[in-house]
């Protein structure tokens, strides 16, 4: 009795609030058919994997893949370089869209600002074959500008792709370049939603644009950062598969041996299904781990959290 007259009730509110829910559904659409649909999929990890027999006609294979994958002698580079990589862009690059905001959010020349926020933006819609293309043709020794400019002021031209000295400033630097702008559009929203009194109420208290900034405007994101920051650790063993391949030659190639390129290769590029996605599936547990581990910590520390 006491189930129908919950039910009941939900259905009651579910109706009063029918428009709400209307604009909620091509969101829970679209994560139905993207996101819970293909967990069908996770099975291929655990069968020897056919096209002609399919997920029913494939035979389990149990974690075998996961064994050949941590038998693999190389295994153990793979995760190192993953997790290195990834470590630099979230403690280098997740503060720079918040310094990125805060700054503009203390220009007051709306075009000057208006005009750096677009520029900022850009680099996010573009490809990464067409990033690292721009970056070959500055970048590079043989009549580069970068590489002129340096000769000019007498110092000598420096290899900066495809060279383990430069490999990690290449990789962390082209990704706050492409990324930064973009992150910085949830802080900027953050910011503008924090109330413009408690400004006033600093200028008369004698607090300049700096005090302004620590004791108000981040405080007021603060909330949103760890959010973010929790889900940005959720992607510590993604460290990006299109840059990494696009980034990597041969001199940087034990460097730039991440889990998504190993798992993109062994899928297409060798036909290895069934071990390309233990290893996805491999990274998918790793960061849900991460993910409740540091939302657990999180709540404890801040008492903020996703849920």
């Amino acid at each position: 009795m006491r189930n129908r007259m919950a039910i009941h009730q939900l259905l009651k509110r579910i109706w009063q609030h029918k428009l709400f829910y209307l604009f909620m559904l091509p969101g829970i659409i679209w994560f139905l058919l993207f996101s819970y649909v293909p967990l069908y999929g996770i099975q291929v990890a655990f069968r020897d994997y056919t096209f002609v027999g399919g997920f029913s006609g494939s035979p389990w294979a149990g974690f075998k893949y996961f064994q050949q994958f941590f038998a693999y002698y190389q295994s153990g580079d793979i995760i190192r370089n993953t997790v290195i990589i990834s470590l630099m862009k979230l403690l280098i690059g997740f503060p720079m869209p918040i310094i990125l905001a805060l700054l503009l959010n203390e220009v007051r020349m709306l075009k000057f600002k208006k005009t750096v926020q677009t520029l900022s933006y850009l680099p996010y819609f573009v490809s990464w074959i067409v990033v690292v293309t721009l970056m070959q043709r500055l970048l590079t020794p043989y009549g580069g500008p970068v590489n002129d400019l340096l000769v000019s002021f007498g110092a000598e031209s420096i290899q900066f792709l495809n060279n383990p000295t430069w490999f990690y400033q290449m990789i962390v630097g082209s990704d706050i370049w492409k990324n930064i702008g973009w992150n910085s559009i949830i802080f900027m929203a953050a910011i503008a939603g924090i109330d413009q009194q408690l400004y006033e109420a600093a200028k008369i208290d004698g607090a300049g644009r700096y005090r302004q900034m620590w004791h108000i405007s981040l405080p007021g994101i603060r909330t949103v950062a760890i959010i973010l920051f929790i889900l940005a650790v959720g992607n510590l063993m993604s460290a990006g598969y299109e840059q990494l391949l696009l980034l990597s030659g041969p001199a940087t190639a034990s460097m730039g041996s991440v889990l998504d390129v190993h798992a993109i290769n062994s899928g297409i590029r060798e036909g290895r299904l069934s071990y390309a996605a233990a290893v996805g599936l491999f990274q998918s547990i790793i960061g849900l781990i991460l993910v409740l581990t540091v939302n657990r910590i999180a709540k404890k520390v801040s008492d903020v959290s996703l849920f």
